[in-house]
């Protein structure tokens, strides 16, 4: 029996009874924990006092359960309680279970207070304007480039207005035309959920989430082709680097985008420092942008030490706005701008944004690779963590990482993370002065710095985040120094970003003065092996009708003249790599034909390598050959 205390208000407080020792703990915490239990716990927990079955029957909680339960089609049921018991027991059951809650006097909570108002809140007089991002109507190609490519935000008026989708894309069109096709869902969960269109419209209109689910697919042009032919890319943006990619090998690039009031996309920066537009075809959108390194208030960004893996720590859009949003001052606030119907915005590399809709909305967005973002895009794929942290907190994260405070590598608990090393930068309290901004600047020579020199494109871990593998990446590279042959200086300023290629390039061309090899010049087909390829058969692809042989490591002076035989010769390198797949290891020395160079030239090899011991070198009948230094 719940023993009771007088409440302010003369009724009585069962919090404390009903909670016993659990009391000690804030509600919010209270709740966080109850995420990671399962159903049935919950459900018991229920059953344990007044308060449990308050806290126990939160909707929020069983949004949570239920998104971490289901992969794959989601139905919504009217209460994700009732949705998520249909998941765990089906219909039958679920209808069995309901009955009318109940309700207990004598229990306040700020924090469900607080967290109910923003469930059921309108944003009928939350637009706001204040002129900061500026609105254009028939810009060139050429003003894009020059004063805002790159530079800043800018609302474009008129880019859609020959679409189809501008009239064809409602949600009463969508649904005749699309409503059993199944889209992804954006949510909190690492789950992938989808749900069909009718079945999210039935939810649009029934839900009061406070971050409710929005649509938010990069696949909807394989699901939904027709949708492609409603839009075209305007001309500002029609220049992709990563169009010259494949197939399932380009990284998601567009999005459908439709969403309820109250949902949008929380503070973020966009995939591998790429640009983005975003065009809105029904309702409105508020938007808050921050430039480069200006991390906002009540964001926290997590980077792993071991393979630069980037994680955002943020509240929803809505809470941002209600809770964070009025600490600021003036001069410490987000540029601004509610887009309308019909208007694209254009969101340079690297600026962090949040987005609310404000009203149920239809957009579509995509993100690019342009001379502009191109040596930014792969400045971030490059090994290490330092770099990445700069480029998204400024300074911030490097005083965070070289500081010797104990809490960057530790939760607030004080307990430290044992499964990965994470650097936590932490955001400036409103009015805090701090020389996060001083000298900073969002330049790729100042940006490179903080690259990590001695981290190997081959022995590193290569970032979960990144959007593209490592082979995809060199492929990338590949490709673009032959269709962009205007643009190889920028290419390969990108390929000593991303893979360090200079460095082997450097070991190369003293290769070749060593033997007395031609110096390749730009003109010759060498000159690619020589460049992009100088990263010890960076590119050299294979096929499936190989013969492989295993040679010693002694024979690399002399397999790379056979390369270069082969060039010389006008064969394709395709042609070569058919013949044999090189694998090195360290002791094996299998006899091949070709004769076995002198120990002062395998000394000189391996002592221009930056290497300390070994060299392996491992390929498969679909992969690029690949080096490993050790």
């Amino acid at each position: 029996m719940e023993n009771s205390q007088p409440h302010a208000l003369g009724l009585t407080d069962r919090r404390p009874a009903a909670l016993g020792d659990f009391r000690v703990l804030p509600d919010d915490l209270i709740c966080d924990i109850l995420e990671y239990l399962p159903h049935r716990d919950v459900a018991r927990l229920a059953c344990v006092s007044s308060v449990m079955y308050i806290l126990c029957n939160e909707e929020p909680l069983w949004m949570s359960l239920c998104l971490s339960k289901v992969n794959g089609p989601l139905q919504y049921k009217g209460s994700w309680k009732k949705t998520a018991l249909d998941l765990e027991h089906g219909p039958y059951e679920c209808d069995k279970a309901g009955r009318k809650p109940l309700y207990f006097d004598g229990f306040n909570s700020l924090f469900l207070h607080r967290r109910l108002y923003r469930c059921y809140t309108t944003l009928d007089g939350f637009a706001f304007d204040d002129g900061n991002v500026e609105r254009k109507k028939d810009l060139t190609l050429e003003d894009f480039s020059r004063d805002y490519d790159g530079k800043k935000p800018v609302l474009l008026t008129g880019l859609a207005d020959a679409w189809p989708a501008r009239h064809t894309w409602t949600f009463d069109q969508l649904l005749q035309k699309y409503g059993d096709t199944a889209f992804k869902i954006s949510q909190r969960s690492a789950r992938k959920v989808s749900m069909k269109f009718k079945d999210y419209v039935s939810y649009l209109k029934m839900q009061h989430d406070e971050d409710p689910l929005y649509i938010f697919d990069h696949k909807f042009g394989e699901v939904a082709p027709a949708l492609l032919k409603d839009y075209s890319v305007p001309c500002l943006f029609q220049e992709d680097f990563f169009d010259i990619l494949d197939g399932d090998k380009r990284p998601p690039f567009r999005w459908l985008i439709i969403g309820p009031q109250r949902s949008g996309a929380s503070w973020h920066v966009d995939p591998a420092l790429t640009s983005a537009w975003n065009t809105l075809l029904v309702g409105r959108k508020r938007w808050a942008l921050y430039p480069p390194g200006r991390v906002p208030l009540g964001v926290t960004v997590h980077v792993n030490e071991e393979d630069g893996d980037v994680n955002i720590e943020t509240p929803s859009s809505l809470q941002w706005w209600l809770d964070f949003y009025p600490l600021l001052a003036d001069k410490d606030k987000p540029i601004e701008c509610t887009q309308l119907p019909g208007e694209t915005i254009f969101v340079p590399s690297g600026w962090w944004h949040c987005v609310l809709n404000l009203e149920p909305s239809i957009a579509v967005t995509q993100n690019f690779v342009n001379p502009k973002n191109f040596e930014f895009v792969c400045l971030d794929m490059a090994p290490g963590y330092h770099h990445k942290g700069v480029c998204r907190a400024g300074l911030l994260a490097h005083e965070e990482g070289i500081s010797d405070d104990a809490t960057n590598n530790k939760d607030d608990s004080g307990i430290s993370d044992p499964i990965r090393k994470v650097k936590r930068v932490r955001t400036l309290e409103p009015g805090e002065k701090k020389n996060a901004d001083v000298g900073f600047s969002y330049d790729i020579k100042f940006l490179a710095m903080y690259l990590d020199k001695e981290r190997d494109h081959y022995n590193s871990p290569w970032s979960s985040g990144n959007c593209i593998g490592q082979r995809e990446m060199r492929e990338w590279l590949f490709k673009l120094w032959f269709a962009k042959a205007g643009m190889r200086d920028l290419i390969w300023k990108g390929a000593c970003l991303a893979l360090n290629a200079g460095r082997w390039s450097e070991c190369l061309s003293e290769i070749c003065a060593f033997h007395n090899l031609p110096h390749p010049a730009e003109d010759e087909p060498i000159y690619m092996l020589y460049r992009l390829v100088s990263q010890c058969f960076l590119f050299l692809f294979s096929s499936t009708s190989m013969e492989f042989v295993t040679i010693d490591r002694s024979y690399l002076p002399t397999i790379f003249e056979w390369v270069c035989e082969e060039f010389q010769s006008g064969s394709h390198i395709c042609t070569f790599v058919r013949k044999v797949v090189i694998t090195l290891q360290t002791g094996n020395k299998v006899p091949t034909k070709k004769k076995k160079k002198s120990e002062s030239n395998i000394n000189f090899f391996l002592r221009i390598l930056p290497v300390s011991h070994s060299l392996s070198c491992s390929c498969s009948h679909t992969s690029p050959l690949s080096i490993t230094v050790t």
